[in-house]
């Protein structure tokens, strides 16, 4: 066998252990966080948990209303008027 082949062998399996690796580390960790946040679910402190994370990367004058952390931006979809009688919604200056 050519050592060629037997190098690219070795780097194939390489990437597939640091791909399985990296998939098991990282749904251990969801599943952590999952964990910790159905118990705080439970203890009534979730919302408080996460205003405190969103003042810490977001910066403290950040306003978090009760209604959660959504905010309005240029993107958001704005209701359209109502168009059953044409005219209806028309301010007249």
């Amino acid at each position: 066998m050519p050592a060629g082949s037997s190098l690219a062998d070795i780097a194939q399996k390489s990437v597939v252990l640091l791909l399985a690796g990296s998939t098991v580390y990282y749904v251990v960790n969801i599943g952590v966080m999952v964990n910790r946040r159905m118990e705080l679910k439970k203890q009534g402190k979730l919302d408080e948990e996460l205003a405190k994370h969103a003042r810490q990367r977001f910066g403290e004058n950040v306003n978090i209303d009760q209604s959660g952390l959504h905010s309005e931006t240029s993107t958001t979809p704005t209701p359209l008027p109502e168009s059953s009688q044409p005219g209806l919604n028309m301010h007249k200056d």
